[in-house]
């Protein structure tokens, strides 16, 4: 995408450019990211981050990949951007006033068991289904917040081995926003490989744009039970362009759960940290969401400690420390 076109519907943006040493950075009061022309890095608060594909300079203008652009709405720009990828073509709708900042608050928890009935989802070696993994963190989870958060409102997707729709749990999620607005949504799940070796966990917030191929065929992986009747209602939250406000808050919430579970759970279970991918059951979610990859249960190490009740508790209140941390923070 050409910067000049960005700028047009931002005009707080600005940019320089270093016309020898090819470097330029995009700035607001909210921050500043740096990059080098013919490059697939760029920096933002003296972090790195790797794009897949490069920034170019075609004519006068910078031309800016998907996950640049991307970037650059969640961190630079203050106010809620709604926008959504479409082919080459990036829509985009400004708001006229700002919404102002505040703390966040957690007054509701939305707690997703990956998988379900007819739908198991990965297994181990010996059988054992994530659905079964995933349903006993979220019943360990939801324990947990009524004894030890009675004031938080709780609501569990499934509480049994029931299959539901991908686009039913985000419309079962979306009505706790009627009446309580600070929701957030937390899904359990867990991960697989052709590999005996890959370990891990890692937390994803939703993101058009894959931080990984490996992290888009974990999407694909999760998504393959969406059904095929659509509800129309469901579709349409689903088509909504994306907020970057509610972006940013699931990546704070991702970050938040994913150090708290490395502190509690880490070096049995390494951590493979913070991605983005786009799985459905994130897209229909309209409050900041995330979804947890518990492990590899095609790791044998890491099944058997997946199938352990005192360890799934330990995940679950690993997860409820991140919300509190989360909730703890500023906007």
């Amino acid at each position: 995408m050409a910067f000049s076109d960005l700028k047009t519907v931002m005009p707080e943006l600005t940019t320089k450019l270093k016309k020898y040493t090819r470097v330029g950075s995009i700035y607001t009061p909210q921050g500043n990211l740096q990059f080098r022309l013919g490059s697939s890095f760029y920096t933002l608060d003296g972090k790195i981050y790797k794009i897949p594909k490069a920034i170019l300079k075609k004519e006068e203008d910078v031309y800016l990949p998907l996950d640049l652009v991307e970037s650059i709405l969640l961190n630079l720009i203050s106010y809620d951007v709604r926008y959504q990828f479409k082919e080459t073509e990036l829509w985009i709708l400004v708001p006229k006033e700002p919404s102002p900042k505040r703390n966040l608050n957690v007054k509701a928890i939305v707690i997703d068991a990956g998988h379900g009935g007819k739908d198991p989802g990965t297994s181990d070696p010996t059988g054992y289904f994530e659905k079964d993994v995933s349903l006993g963190v979220a019943r360990y989870t939801y324990l947990y917040l009524r004894k030890y958060y009675p004031e938080i409102r709780v609501q569990m997707i499934r509480k049994n081995d029931t299959f539901v729709e991908l686009e039913d749990r985000s419309k079962m999620a979306n009505q706790m926003l009627q009446d309580t607005r600070d929701v957030v949504f937390i899904s359990f799940h867990c991960n697989a490989s052709l590999s005996d070796k890959a370990a891990g966990f890692e937390v994803y917030y939703l993101s058009q744009s894959p931080s990984t191929e490996a992290a888009r065929e974990t999407a694909i992986l999760e998504n393959r039970y969406v059904g095929k009747h659509k509800n129309p209602v469901v579709s349409q939250i689903q088509s909504q362009m994306l907020s970057s406000v509610t972006q940013r808050r699931s990546r704070k919430l991702a970050s938040a759960v994913a150090e708290q579970f490395e502190k509690g759970l880490s070096p049995e279970i390494p951590s493979r940290g913070v991605k983005k991918a786009d799985f459905s059951v994130l897209r229909g979610s309209l409050m900041p969401a995330v979804l947890v990859e518990m492990g590899y249960l095609t790791n044998p190490e890491e099944s058997r400690k997946l199938r352990d009740k005192t360890y799934q508790k330990k995940i679950a209140r690993s997860v409820i420390k991140g919300i509190h941390e989360y909730a703890s923070s500023k906007d």
